[in-house]
Parts: C-alpha cells; structure tokens; sequence
C-alpha cells in the first residue's frame, strides 16, 4: 500500500515539474534550431527580398506570355518542393497521429486515476489540482511533440510564413499556460469556500466569489497583453491609450452600471449582509440568495425573487435581520370604551404573561414593552413591541399564529372586549311623530 502511494505520489510531481520545465526546454531546443538553420533562412531571407525587387521592376510590363510562363513555374517551384520535403511532411504527420492518440490515452487515464480518488474523498487538494492541470500539460506536451515534428517542414518556408507560425505557437503556449493557471484558480476558489462556510472565520461566499472572479479577469487581461506584445509586437501603449478613450466614453454612457460595479464592492468591503442572510431593504423582506457585479436577488416569503441594483443596497437604510437573530414584532390592541380602568391593567398584565420569554428567556435589552396608548377614535389601545427568537419566514408566521391565537382566548376568558370601528350619532330636536 506504501509503495502504490509512493508511486502515484511521484507520478504526480513528475507531472507538474513536467508543466513547469517543459516551456523553458522547448525554447532552448527552438533556439537551437533556429541557429542551426540561420544560414538557410538569410539566404531564404535575401531571394525573397531579391525577387519582390524583381516583381516591383517587371510589374509595368507584362504580358499574358509571362503571366502563364509565371504560373507555370510557380507549380514546378511547388511540385519541387513537395518533393523534396515528402520525408519530413510524412514525418510530420505520422508522429503528430502518435502524439494526439498518446495524448488522448494519458488524458483518459489520469482523468480516471484522479477522479476515483476524489470520488473516494482522499487527499482531495493534491488530486483536484492533478486533476486540473492533467489536461493542459499533456496538450502543451503535444503541442510540443507536433511542433517539434514541423520544425524540419518549417525551416523550408519563406521566413514571413516562419515567423508567424512560430508566433502562433508560442501564443498557444501561452494560452494552454493561462488555462492551466485558470484551473488552479477555479480549485483556490472551491477550497476558500469550502473554508468560508465554517462559523470560525468571518469570511464570506461573496468575497470568496469577488476574489475568485477578479484573479480570472486579470489572468484573462495579463495573457492577451503578453500575446500582443510580446509575442506579436504589437503597440500596446497606443491599444491602452485607445482603451481608455472607449472605456470614459462607456463610462458616461453606462454610469448606472459604473455606479452599481461600486456599490458591489462597497457590499463587499462594509459587508452589511452576507449571502443567506435576511434583511429589510425599503419594502423588500427577503434572503439573499444571489449578489452580482450589477445587482442582487432577494428572495420574499411568497417566493418572489427581487432584484436590486446594488447602488439602491448602499444607498438605503438595510436591516439585517441575521445580525440580531430576532424580528420585532409592533401591534396595537384596541378594547372597547366601556372597559374599567381595572379591565385595562388586567389586559395588560395578560399580555405580559403571554410576551415575556415567549418560546425562550428574553435577552437583554429584547423584553416585550407594553403600554396603554392613547384614546382612539373608537378604541383605546394598548401598544405591544416585542421580538421572535427567530429569523425565519415560516417559524415567524407559526409564531404569530400562535400569539394571536393565544391573546384572543385570555382575553375572552377574562371577559375584555376588543373594539372595532363603530360610531353613535346623536340625535337633537326630533321632532315628534304625528299621530
């Protein structure tokens, strides 16, 4: 069991010590190459700078003769070189087949190899990230193989079309590299917020995403910069300056969006709420079930989905209810007019019994305050502000029914009467009826 584990343990650094050497070996092997075919390609270099000269020169001049004497010549240039290139074309094509066919088996077997160690729940962190770099080091190293195998074929092409296809692959180097670095990233941010769910640390899923999606976007950025420039020779320094023109022009046209990207990272740096949390926003009572770059979802009790830019979030009063892990609760009762001073404090001294440390013992500062009011129109109330142990939608509304249910049978066991809206009208100078 130690040796299998020391094996597989060995198999997995040679892998990555294979996609960390292998760039720095294939650029000594083509600089070598390169060297080796110096002489040829100046002298490639110089026919074609002889021949444009030749065409610039002739080009006034021609005749239908010389177009077809042209073309000709052309294709027995081509067939020529067919023919003396048949041996590494052939070459060529037999070892790219081996190279895509072993490619497409040790994919296929070190997929299976580590899956069914994380499906065994095993050192998941060393085998998740062999899991996502096997596919991109095997590509780079066929990659390698197929262009290694070209070379030969390539030295024989005039030096513009030499260039480019050694730009190109050095571009898709950089490009499997990048996607290598993508999946390291994707397995950081499964492990951050495997860590962020635990309730020892005051990390979040929305940092963690934030995070997550800002080291993608600059990995995105740094590979197509180096490609341009490096690789391509482009003029960055204008594309940026150009860049930055479009981009304070679709910043004025777009400031509602400009201003929502802010306030998301406001939301990330103040963090007044956290996913799953529940908060009152305005007239929205829900959870948060999603926070975006633009906006965020909240979801109410009756499974209506809200979405709220997030320059409205910073810019309004929000409650969370998570923070307290209560939700206060404000009810006014009303008894009728004909209720005894007596009657009043009974009622009172009733809604005590029923508030305080209702499904629970009441923290400091959370005790149920009741109070006789004020003198209705037609009522005189008795103000209630108390809170639930709970943060809850359905435990909330349990808890409700229950409180009410419970109040109207003390009260009318103890004979109170709750008013309703009435009005008496008086009467003066009736006249009397005729008889």
């Amino acid at each position: 069991m130690a040796t299998s584990k020391n094996w597989k343990t060995s198999l997995y650094f040679m892998l990555m010590l294979a996609g960390l050497f292998l760039p720095l070996y294939l650029n000594g092997q083509l600089a070598l190459l390169e060297k080796e075919a110096a002489p040829h390609t100046e002298r490639q270099k110089a026919d074609t700078a002889k021949e444009k000269q030749e065409e610039k020169d002739d080009i006034a001049d021609v005749s239908p003769e010389e177009i077809i004497s042209k073309l000709d010549s052309d294709a027995q240039k081509t067939k020529s070189w067919f023919s003396r290139e048949r041996d590494n074309l052939l070459n060529f094509l037999i070892g790219s087949a081996v190279s895509i066919l072993a490619g497409v088996f040790l994919t296929w077997l070190f997929r299976r190899l580590t899956q069914n160690r994380i499906d065994r729940q095993k050192n998941l962190w060393r085998w998740e990230i062999l899991n996502v770099l096997t596919t991109p080091v095997i590509l780079l190293a066929v990659l390698t193989s197929c262009f290694l195998f070209f070379f030969p074929v390539l030295k024989s092409l005039p030096r513009n079309l030499h260039d480019m296809d050694m730009r190109f692959f050095y571009a898709a180097v950089t490009l499997i590299i990048a996607w290598g670095v993508f999946g390291l990233v994707s397995v950081m941010d499964r492990k951050i917020r495997q860590f962020a769910e635990r309730n020892d640390n005051t990390l979040d899923n929305l940092t963690v995403s934030m995070i997550g999606n800002t080291l993608k976007i600059a990995i995105a950025i740094t590979t197509v910069l180096f490609i341009g420039q490096n690789i391509f020779h482009l003029d960055i320094t204008a594309l940026l300056a150009g860049a930055g023109v479009i981009g304070l022009a679709i910043a004025l046209a777009a400031k509602d969006t400009v201003s929502n990207f802010f306030g998301t990272i406001v939301i990330i740096a103040d963090c007044p709420f956290r996913l799953g949390d529940r908060i009152k926003a305005g007239d929205v009572n829900g959870i948060v079930t999603h926070v975006g770059m633009r906006s965020s979802k909240i979801t109410t009790a009756d499974e209506s989905v809200y979405t709220i830019p997030n320059s409205m979030l910073t810019n309004t009063t929000v409650c969370n209810v998570n923070r307290s892990g209560r939700i206060k609760h404000v009810m006014d009762i009303g008894l009728t007019y004909d209720t005894a001073p007596e009657q009043m404090e009974q009622a009172m001294k009733i809604l005590h019994e029923i508030t305080d440390n209702f499904h629970g013992p009441d923290a400091a500062g959370y005790a149920p305050h009741i109070f006789f009011s004020q003198f209705a129109a037609s009522s005189m109330n008795i103000h209630v502000i108390m809170w639930f142990k709970t943060n809850s939608f359905i435990e909330e509304e349990a808890l409700l029914n229950e409180l009410n249910m419970t109040i109207l049978k003390r009260f009318n066991e103890a004979g109170l009467s709750m008013a309703y809206p009435t009005q008496t009208i008086y009467l003066e100078n009736v006249p009397p009826k005729s008889s």
